[in-house]
């Protein structure tokens, strides 16, 4: 850091045709410091350095070197430390500002091109590590809230919400075996719920099936068909959607409509028309679509949802 200040102090003075006298005189040192300074032989006190930086009417930052591509580096180091919202938008915004400044030089054709493209790749780098870091840190939020709220309140939201959570972290396996044991010890429609809900994500579908025909605490649950197990049916749709059983999904049709509300109906017709586009059975898709679409009606949303929805019936 010495030799660098030093270097910077004697290129900023010569650029401006100032002596190591005149600069001496207005610190209050002898010239002999100044160019020691120079030399690498020593650095200023701290106290000088916003007295060095107003004389040659620069900032710290540019007094000790530091490139903007350097202070939007630091905030995102910045960022891994302490975690702040705040800090990453001005981290974020940082590294925004130069990449855009560097696209805008190679348009103009200004400064080294080879320098520019190797900078940009070095601030894309640290855009996508702050990104990810970013990522984790709301995944991790989001976890202890729906840990938190789940255990106190007992909605299913939060409990379902953590569950995919977890599976997000990693805790695959752990998650899997926690809830099924849970359901073997206090089986309930919200237990099996969490238990095909995790087996759905990762994508162990099948299993919902043959629960469904072997195991009696699983029928016991989901026979007759009620609104207490609706969520069940749909989660057994989708599952064997998953391992593209089309006799499976379209049996449990009536079960669904008579437990399911519109919502629950809905979705499952959008789990059949999907099944039967994708194993290209498209006379049945397409006469399934006008049923699709008055449903959507039925559900009264607003006007986004509507279109997108829409579109994505349209392209089954």
């Amino acid at each position: 850091m010495e030799h660098k200040i030093g270097k910077k102090i004697a290129a900023l003075r010569k650029s401006r045709d100032i002596t190591q006298a005149q600069l001496a005189e207005y610190l209050f040192l002898v010239p002999q410091t100044v160019s020691k300074w120079e030399a690498g032989n020593g650095s200023p006190d701290i106290s000088l350095l916003p007295k060095i930086a107003d004389f040659f009417g620069v900032s710290l930052d540019e007094l000790f070197g530091r490139s903007d591509l350097d202070y939007a580096i630091d905030l995102v180091l910045k960022y891994s430390v302490l975690r702040d919202d705040n800090v990453f938008r001005e981290a974020f915004d940082a590294l925004q500002t130069q990449l855009e400044a560097i696209d805008s030089s190679l348009k103009l054709g200004l400064g080294d091109p080879g320098r520019l493209e190797k900078d940009k790749i070095e601030l894309e780098a640290y855009k996508m590590h702050l990104l990810l870091q970013q990522s984790r840190e709301s995944a991790s939020r989001a976890l202890a809230l729906a840990e938190d709220v789940g255990k106190r309140t007992g909605d299913m939201r939060f409990r379902m919400q953590r569950v995919q959570l977890l599976i997000e972290h990693g805790n695959r396996r752990e998650v899997l075996s926690e809830c099924e044991s849970q359901f073997r010890a206090y089986p309930s429609p919200d237990t099996l719920r969490l238990y095909f809900e995790a087996l759905l994500l990762l994508e162990q579908g099948e299993t919902i099936p043959k629960l469904l025909s072997s195991d009696l605490s699983v029928q016991a649950l989901m026979q007759p068909p009620s609104p207490e197990n609706a969520p069940l049916w749909l989660q057994y749709a989708d599952a064997a959607a998953q391992a593209g059983e089309v006799c499976c999904v379209e049996a449990c049709r009536e079960a669904v409509f008579g437990c399911c509300t519109k919502e629950g109906r809905y979705e499952f017709l959008f789990i059949l028309a999907s099944l039967y586009s994708k194993k290209g059975m498209h006379e049945k898709c397409q006469a399934l679509k006008p049923e699709l679409t008055a449903f959507l009606e039925e559900l009264e949303p607003n006007a986004y949802f509507a279109a997108r929805e829409r579109q994505v019936i349209d392209s089954l």
